[in-house]
C-alpha cells in the first residue's frame, strides 16, 4: 500500500489529510490527490484552498465534467447565469460547456474537485508552480489567467454582459440528465441499508454514466463484507468519525480528511469505527450504481435511525451476476480478533 505519495499507477494508496502534490498560484492552493496516472482515464481529483476573495475566474471546459464538494468555508459559485452562495456539503454538477468560476468569501474555503472525460485539472499545473507548504500563501502575487486555454481544457469566458440578480436557491433534488446543478447539503436521493444512509448526490444520469457520488453515514458498526471489482473505482474521502478500511493486502485507517484511492481488481471492505461517521464517495463508472439501489430501500430521514431496518443483502445476491462484484467473504465478515491475524 502506498501512502501519502501518488504511485503514478493504477495501485491502492492512502493519503493523509493536506497530502498530494501542491500547486500555488497567486492566492489559490490546488493539491492534487489523484491523476490519470492512477485513475486508468481521463480524470483527476482536487483539493482547492484560497484565502478570503481569491477568485477563479468564469471558464468552461470542452471535455471536461466537473463536480465540486464543498469541505469547509464559505464559497460564491457562478454555475450557467445563476449565481449561488455556497456552504459545507453544497455539491455542485458542472458538464461540459457550462461556464462557472469561483470565489473563496471567507478565509477557510475549501473546495473537493473531481474532473472526468478530459484534462482541465492540468489548468493547476499550467498556472502554478510546485509548493511545498500545506496551506495558500497569504499573498497579492497576480495570476496570468491568459495561460489558461483548450491545450488544458479550460478557457476564460466573457461575463462583462453578466447581471447580478443575487443568490439564486439551491435544490432539494437533483434534476435527471446532463445538466448543471447545485444540490444543498443533506439533500439528494436518500436511501438506507441496515443502519447506513446513502445519498445520491449525482447519479449516472447526470454524467452520461461516468461517474457517481454519494455520502454514506452511520454509527459505529459491523464491517461490510470484503469484496472487489473487474472495472469499478472507488474514490472515499472521510468526512466525519473514523473508518477502517481493508485495501488490498492490509488494514488501514481513515480519519476525516483523509482520501483512499481504490482501483479495479483490488480487495477492500470499510467499517466505520466511531459513531457519526461520514464520507463521500466517488465511483466510476457509473452504471455501479444498480448495486445500492438493491442493497438499499428509500429513506425519508436525513439522519441514521436507531432502530435500523433490514439488512436486504440477499437482494444484492439475487442480483449478483447482473453487478461488477465478487464477494470474498460472507456478509458480516470474519471475528474482529480473526480480521487481523
Amino acid at each position: 500500500m502506498h501512502k501519502n505519495e501518488l504511485p503514478a499507477s493504477q495501485a491502492p494508496y492512502k493519503l493523509d489529510s493536506g497530502e498530494g502534490l501542491r500547486f500555488a498560484f497567486g492566492n489559490h492552493l490546488a493539491t492534487r490527490i489523484a491523476r490519470s496516472n492512477e485513475l486508468g482515464q481521463p480524470a483527476a481529483g482536487t483539493i482547492l484552498t484560497g484565502a478570503k476573495g481569491a477568485r477563479f475566474p468564469v471558464h468552461s471546459h470542452g471535455a471536461t465534467h466537473e463536480a465540486l464538494f464543498v469541505l469547509e468555508g464559505v464559497v460564491s459559485l457562478t454555475l450557467g447565469g445563476s449565481s449561488y452562495l455556497l456552504t459545507p456539503s453544497d455539491y455542485v454538477n458542472i458538464p461540459p460547456g457550462i461556464p462557472h468560476g469561483y470565489e473563496f468569501v471567507d478565509h477557510r474555503g475549501k473546495l473537493l474537485s473531481w474532473t472526468f472525460g478530459g484534462d482541465a485539472a492540468e489548468a493547476y499545473v499550467r498556472l502554478g508552480k510546485p509548493y511545498a507548504g500545506n496551506v495558500y500563501s497569504e499573498c497579492s502575487d497576480a495570476v496570468d489567467w491568459t495561460l489558461l486555454d483548450g491545450e488544458v481544457d479550460t478557457e476564460l469566458v466573457n461575463t462583462s454582459s453578466r447581471v447580478d440578480d443575487g443568490w439564486s436557491s439551491k435544490l432539494t433534488t437533483a434534476p435527471e440528465g446532463v445538466v448543471p446543478f447545485v444540490l444543498a447539503a443533506s439533500e439528494g436521493e436518500r436511501m438506507i441499508a441496515s443502519d447506513q444512509v446513502y445519498t445520491i448526490l449525482g447519479n449516472s444520469t447526470h454524467s452520461n454514466g461516468v461517474f457517481i457520488a454519494l455520502l454514506t453515514e452511520g454509527p459505529a458498526g459491523m464491517p461490510i463484507p470484503r469484496h472487489r471489482h473487474e472495472r469499478v473505482t472507488e474514490l472515499f474521502h472521510c468526512l466525519n468519525g473514523q473508518m477502517e478500511m481493508f485495501a488490498g493486502d492490509g488494514f488501514l485507517t481513515l480519519d476525516p480528511g483523509d482520501f483512499l484511492h481504490v482501483p479495479p481488481k483490488t480487495a477492500h471492505s470499510f467499517q466505520m469505527k466511531k459513531h457519526d461517521t461520514r464520507f463521500l464517495g466517488f465511483v466510476t463508472p457509473g452504471d455501479f450504481e444498480p448495486f445500492f439501489r438493491y442493497l438499499c430501500v428509500p429513506f425519508d430521514g436525513y439522519r441514521y435511525p436507531l432502530v435500523p431496518p433490514p439488512f436486504r443483502f440477499d437482494r444484492v445476491i439475487q442480483h449478483l451476476s447482473e453487478l461488477d462484484l465478487t464477494i470474498l467473504e460472507r456478509p458480516g465478515g470474519p471475528p474482529p480478533q480473526a480480521a487481523h491475524e
